[in-house]
């Protein structure tokens, strides 16, 4: 069977990076590792152009982006008719991005080969209740595929209550690099109490200054902010943390190798991420494998993540405000009992639920599924 998978998936410093390119990577070299009879033909969809948050929905990032996968699009196209795939599986981030999935889909169908669409976003509650520009691509995309995948299951119910029923959820697994390196490392690190980290972009909108207000607040805590950051914001940031011990409880650590962010979360006994929006973070599956007490905003799946409404792997809080970042943090730390039960059934769920091995088979059925309807 042939996959025809078109995502971003290159790991280069010329390349942006993403989370449905680690995505891309850890399942295909699952598939290479345990000799399936799948073969995945990847097709770029990599962005080369760095757009910073000031450009959001700006002139110069809408042309960057229709230039970049446009070229993508073309190159994608003359691969369905020469490859001559089983299926096409299509990754997206929404929004504009919809039109060259509708384009895509349109082409699978016209070569008669099924297509799948993976939405890697958890926005689609929102989408489908605001029924603006983006839901209306939303809806002739889902009509235009033969199936849906969805990462999270408030999508998945905001889908199947318009009664589609070509949507399927399948949860984003952690990378197994990530895993590996984690087992490899465990023994050799110790914990230190108090101890929080944050990981990600260090934007506005990754919560970073509730952050460091609602950390300086908790006594006797230090926190390392991992990320790429610039000047201004790092500038910012220690200005915030000067109220408290004149900033000497926080570092700006920077973008460092994955290797590193591993002992950065293993040394760490709390990993704080107040994002005021996410779809399915994988830096969320990285820390509790490594065993942080979690205290999350409450955006995406992260809640589903956290089985915040059953066996509670983490605590989650309402975005943009400090103070939730400070009650939050302060309840991890009330009890150690209870953070480290809290750590113990994190990382129970995601060996369960979240690794490859897991997610693998919900991916090769739907693939194989749409090989089976083109040769009817």
């Amino acid at each position: 069977m042939k996959v025809l998978l078109c995502t971003p998936y290159i790991e280069s410093p010329d390349v942006v990076s993403s989370g449905i390119g680690t995505w891309a990577r850890n399942i295909m070299q699952y598939n290479q590792e345990t000799g399936n009879s799948i073969d995945i033909v990847p097709v770029s969809f990599d962005r080369k152009t760095h757009i910073e948050e000031y450009t959001v929905g700006g002139f110069k990032r809408y042309y960057s982006g229709i230039k970049e996968v446009g070229k993508c699009v073309v190159n994608a196209i003359r691969k369905i008719k020469t490859e001559k795939p089983d299926v096409v599986h299509i990754c997206t981030s929404g929004y504009l991005g919809f039109i060259k999935d509708i384009i895509l889909t349109h082409a699978a169908h016209k070569n008669g080969i099924n297509s799948i669409v993976h939405l890697h976003f958890g926005r689609v509650p929102n989408i489908t209740e605001e029924k603006g520009f983006e839901y209306r691509l939303l809806k002739k995309l889902l009509n235009e595929a033969d199936k849906v995948v969805v990462i999270d299951r408030k999508s998945f119910y905001a889908l199947s209550n318009l009664n589609y029923q070509n949507v399927v959820y399948i949860p984003n697994p952690i990378s197994d690099p990530f895993l590996h390196e984690t087992e490899k490392q465990r023994t050799e690190i110790k914990r230190k109490y108090k101890s929080a980290v944050f990981v990600g972009h260090v934007i506005p909108t990754k919560g970073v200054v509730e952050l460091v207000k609602g950390c300086s607040k908790v006594p006797d805590l230090s926190l390392r902010i991992i990320g790429k950051c610039t000047e201004k914001m790092k500038e910012n940031l220690l200005s915030l943390a000067a109220q408290r011990e004149g900033g000497k409880w926080l570092d700006m650590v920077g973008e460092i190798p994955h290797n590193q962010v591993i002992k950065e979360m293993l040394q760490a006994d709390s990993f704080i991420f107040p994002s005021y929006t996410e779809a399915f973070p994988n830096v969320i599956l990285e820390a509790m494998i490594c065993k942080c007490a979690i205290a999350s905003s409450n955006v995406g799946a992260i809640p589903e993540i956290l089985d915040v409404e059953g066996e509670m792997a983490g605590i989650c809080f309402s975005p943009q405000s400090a103070e939730e970042v400070t009650n939050a943090v302060n309840m991890l730390y009330k009890d150690n009992a209870y953070r480290t039960q809290l750590t113990e059934k994190a990382e129970e769920k995601v060996r369960k639920k979240y690794t490859t091995k897991s997610v693998w088979p919900q991916l090769a059925k739907i693939w194989e599924s749409g090989a089976e309807q083109k040769k009817e």
